[in-house]
């Protein structure tokens, strides 16, 4: 018996897709185990610093948040 489609992507543990923010296509590990993405070893973030329901952002856009929130926070963020 074939899984269906959903269950193949819960199930898969990387899969393309594209970054809300460039467009760019990444592969994403967070469809199976989570802590097996590639993300798990950037710093975290607040939640309130990424926009709820966009879903993964790749490699580059996501460390630009990351240092963008971390500016802030040392308050060395441009104006």
């Amino acid at each position: 018996m074939n899984p269906s489609p959903s269950e193949s992507l819960e199930t898969s543990v990387t899969s393309s897709v594209r970054c809300p923010r460039c467009r760019r296509v990444f592969d994403c590990g967070a469809r199976g185990d989570r802590s097996s993405c590639w993300c798990a070893s950037m710093p975290a973030l607040p939640i309130e610093a990424l926009e709820s329901g966009t879903g993964c952002l790749c490699p580059e856009c996501l460390a630009g948040v990351i240092a963008r929130t971390r500016a802030e926070e040392e308050g060395t963020a441009p104006d």
